[in-house]
């Protein structure tokens, strides 16, 4: 079962399994996944499970839904994928797998998955946010 890796306001990481069809992701109090961020809608996004893939949709949120940085209104996830809803942050995972605290972690804050292709900058020196220059030590 696919799941998300999150990491709560203390730190701590969370592994949530995604359910069959929706999954219901807000700040609000019903929905499957809550998200601890005012940036968040109470209604944010839903990611919908099928047997061949999973889909994350906005459901026009204030402050959008990103896929590794990009602005989405419908995307396939990918394992790996970060997601961000408003200021909050986490990965997708889409294998049955669990997880220790220090491997979800490390999963969480993995280098060089969110990359800017296409912008000349090689994988090593990316930002890993958009708009985020490249700085050398040398120029400090």
């Amino acid at each position: 079962m696919p799941m998300l890796l999150m990491m709560t306001a203390t730190g701590e990481t969370r592994q949530v399994p995604l359910n069959p069809h929706d999954n219901k992701v807000g700040r609000g109090a019903t929905n499957d996944v809550i998200i601890d961020s005012v940036q968040a809608s109470r209604d944010h996004a839903v990611i919908d499970v099928e047997q061949a893939f999973v889909t994350i949709t906005d459901l026009g949120s204030r402050n959008g839904t990103f896929v590794n940085d990009v602005r989405i209104e419908s995307q396939v996830l990918a394992h790996g994928d970060a997601i961000r809803l408003g200021s909050y942050e986490m990965r997708f995972v889409a294998t049955d797998q669990e997880f220790t605290q220090v491997e979800a972690l490390q999963m969480l804050t993995m280098h060089g998955l969110l990359v800017n292709v296409g912008h000349g900058a090689s994988r090593a020196d990316a930002p890993t946010a958009p708009g985020v220059p490249v700085s050398r030590r040398d120029k400090l």
